[in-house]
């Protein structure tokens, strides 16, 4: 045997002794239970982490878990069946003492009522004549809103403490809730509701109650709250359509205006006023769905009445910067047959103001109609001491442009006579509440 091949025998010697040596090692450490690998035939052998600690009362392991749980069906509520009716069952039972005082105690006791097989015509008995608040009201059992099937029982009373209210009830798995409570006025002074309608206004399937309600000052004048409410299956609540209500001097009017066959909601202007509030226009103000509620889509008005509407349209169109627009308006103040004077206006005094306006808009447009309304002003009021306060303003005004060539110093001069006769902001200020209230500083604006 060479030297070469007693080493060989060596080596292969060391390394059988280092393969036996292995085991010995690991002896101190635990066996696993075996568990298979992804190499076919082999096994490999290891320790598995301890079990974690099971988790606190209440605490979830898996953040999974919570969102799993959080979007577990929740039953379908039951809409259909509904308590059946019992003769012994009064509304009267359900109040200590005999007599609500608040609205709070009416709905309470006419829900207990309901659910317990309380009918509409002993609602309609007790609070009409032992409890005294549906003056003018009503108890209808005979309106299906949210389209399942079962009518609502729709209250329209006068709460001691919140006046004029509209509460509807349904049922819900066998017994009856209050749905909706519609306030009709933060101070109580509106009467008992009336419904209007209860048609499909939305083209969604489903009636929206149309209701309204008198607000009366103490003096009998009323006008009118109006709401609309509709049933919303996807969030199991009534919405209202008109927020928190519309007030009007009479009940809006449901139309299809734009054949869209969704209505549109009317006010009609039909007051021209009185000697506190002035003349007032006539017209429509028109409310248009969107989508989510009633909002004011646009005010229609007829062509003024009064020589006075006239000018004060004029006015705003030329404190508007529409001069041209108001050069017309004002051409109609003077000239057109059709306008009548308010209450007892003096004829002369308006069309003066408008000339005195007219001579303004065409200096401002460097228009040469200027020098023509200035010989007419001198033709008509040729002594200006017993002439209206405009034409002196006119002239005064005429004098300075020719002088200095400058609006700002015609108007001063113009003003200086406002200033001494005081009829020149007072005859402009006596047409009640609701008409513009003008300063000297508007008559003349350069």
């Amino acid at each position: 045997m060479n030297t070469r091949t007693l080493l060989l025998l060596s080596v292969l010697a060391l390394l059988l002794t280092a393969c036996e040596a292995a085991p010995s090692a690991l002896a101190s450490t635990p066996a696993g239970p075996p568990f298979p690998t992804m190499t076919l035939g082999r096994v490999v052998r290891g320790p598995l982490p301890p079990a974690a600690p099971p988790p606190a009362q209440g605490a979830l392991a898996n953040p999974a878990t919570a969102i799993a749980l959080a979007n577990l069906p929740t039953p379908t509520p039951n809409l259909t069946t509904c308590p059946a009716p019992v003769d012994d069952v009064s509304v009267a039972q359900f109040v200590q003492g005999g007599t609500p005082r608040t609205s709070a105690e009416i709905s309470d006791a006419i829900e207990r009522s309901l659910s317990a097989g309380g009918t509409v015509g002993d609602l309609e008995q007790v609070l009409r004549n032992d409890w005294a608040v549906l003056e003018g009201g009503f108890v209808r059992g005979d309106l299906d809103l949210t389209g399942e099937g079962t009518p609502e029982v729709i209250v329209s009373l006068r709460a001691p403490d919140a006046g004029g209210l509209l509460l509807i009830y349904g049922c819900i798995d066998g017994r009856f809730s209050e749905r909706y409570q519609g306030i009709l006025s933060a101070d109580g002074s509106a009467r008992a509701p009336q419904i209007l309608s209860a048609v499909d206004f939305t083209a969604n399937g489903l009636p929206d109650l149309f209701f309204s309600a008198a607000l009366c000052a103490a003096d009998e004048t009323c006008d009118s709250i109006n709401q609309i409410v509709t049933w919303d299956g996807t969030r199991g609540r009534f919405n209202n359509l008109l927020g928190a209500g519309l007030a009007s001097a009479v009940p809006l009017v449901p139309q299809d205006i734009d054949n869209d066959r969704i209505s549109e909601l009317v006010v009609r202007l039909t007051d021209d006023g009185s000697a506190r509030t002035g003349p007032l226009r006539t017209g429509q103000i028109v409310y248009d769905w969107d989508g989510a509620q009633y909002v004011r889509s646009y005010t229609e008005y007829d062509p003024p009445r009064f020589r006075i509407q006239m000018v004060f349209d004029a006015d705003a169109a030329f404190a508007q910067g529409r001069t041209r627009d108001a050069i017309t308006l004002y051409d109609l103040a003077v000239s057109s047959p059709n306008l009548e004077n308010w209450q007892n206006d003096d004829i002369t005094v308006l069309p003066a103001y408008a000339r005195f306006r007219l001579m303004l808009a065409y200096a401002d447009l460097e228009d040469p109609r200027l020098i023509e309304t200035h010989a007419q002003i001198l033709q008509l009021y040729p002594d200006l001491a017993t002439a209206p306060v405009y034409a002196e303003m006119a002239i005064r005004f005429w004098d300075a442009l020719q002088t200095t060539s400058n609006l700002n110093s015609a108007c001063a001069a113009a003003l200086e006579v406002a200033g001494q006769r005081q009829e020149a902001v007072g005859l402009l200020n006596r047409y009640g509440s609701e008409s513009p209230v003008y300063t000297p500083a508007d008559l003349c604006p350069f």
